[in-house]
């Protein structure tokens, strides 16, 4: 099933990019996304100009300043909404500096929840993710970025039966993205993700051990995360105010909006990567 659902993606990848390219060579189009003063904002340095607005399966943004956008992330959302818990998050990018053919760009945020898993027991998570990232325009139709997060992750659990405590985790994400734009509709992405480094799981707090009560540190290895990637070829079309972004490629599954890694092991090292949105 997995390979047939693998083979289906890549197909659809194939089908959208012949037709969207086909589209996109036709003199006659319309305003289109791939200009020299709107660009990608995911995975570049840059962000909104002011007072426009994305709205998208996978984010929301608005550009306060033109240096300046603030983002949410939906999958949180609609997560929370399902396990009857909200998950508000927030991030703030502004692109520092912009001249030129190069873009610096620096970002953070903040994305907490609950996990219930019954009438007693429950689970936090509190995230905290900065980033770095730089756009260099080689020619008006190439492009290349890079960046860095890096994701503080803490969290506890009370109520079980065993134990209550704290966990604690970090880790550093590094990517890289090539950029051509083929025409002015359709553009071809080839992303790289890696995650260097990876702390081990720290967790602190007491175990119910009828009486007394014991206070344990315990420590999980999660080396299995480091040196996780992912290799995704992808493509951007864009018409009028609708955008759309797919891609699939190989290895670990990194998680919008929740700036953790899926193993590749998990989805049979498929790595997908699909977002709808508008601007205006």
């Amino acid at each position: 099933m997995l390979r047939r659902l693998r083979t289906s993606l890549l197909l659809a990848i194939i089908v959208a990019g012949v037709t969207s390219a086909g589209m996109g060579l036709v003199p006659n189009s319309a305003r289109a996304y791939h200009t020299y003063n709107v660009r990608l904002l995911d995975t570049t340095a840059y962000s909104l100009h002011r007072r426009r607005v994305r709205i998208g399966l996978m984010k929301l943004s608005y550009g306060i300043i033109d240096q300046l956008q603030v983002s949410t992330y939906t999958m949180p959302w609609i997560l929370g909404a399902i396990f009857e818990d909200v998950a508000p998050n927030l991030e703030l990018k502004s692109t520092l500096y912009n001249r030129k053919r190069l873009a610096l760009s620096v970002s953070a945020g903040f994305l907490e929840g609950t996990i219930r898993q019954s009438d007693e027991t429950k689970a936090r998570y509190f995230l905290i993710p900065v980033s770095v990232a730089s756009s260099v325009r080689i020619n008006p139709a190439v492009s290349t970025h890079f960046g860095g997060f890096y994701t503080a992750v803490n969290g506890d659990a009370e109520g079980g039966d065993d134990i209550e405590g704290a966990v604690v985790i970090d880790f550093l994400q590094l990517w890289g993205m090539l950029e051509w734009r083929v025409s002015r509709v359709v553009a071809l992405t080839f992303t790289v993700r890696w995650v260097p480094y990876v702390s081990d799981v720290v967790v602190n707090g007491t175990l119910d051990a009828d009486n007394p009560t014991v206070a344990v540190a315990l420590e999980q290895d999660v080396s299995e995360l480091q040196n996780a990637f992912a290799v995704i070829p992808g493509f951007v079309f864009s018409w009028d105010r609708a955008n759309i972004r797919l891609g699939v490629g190989y290895s670990s599954f990194f998680v919008e909006g929740f700036f953790l890694v899926v193993p590749g092991d998990v989805l049979s090292n498929i790595a997908p990567e699909f977002d709808v949105f508008v601007r205006f």
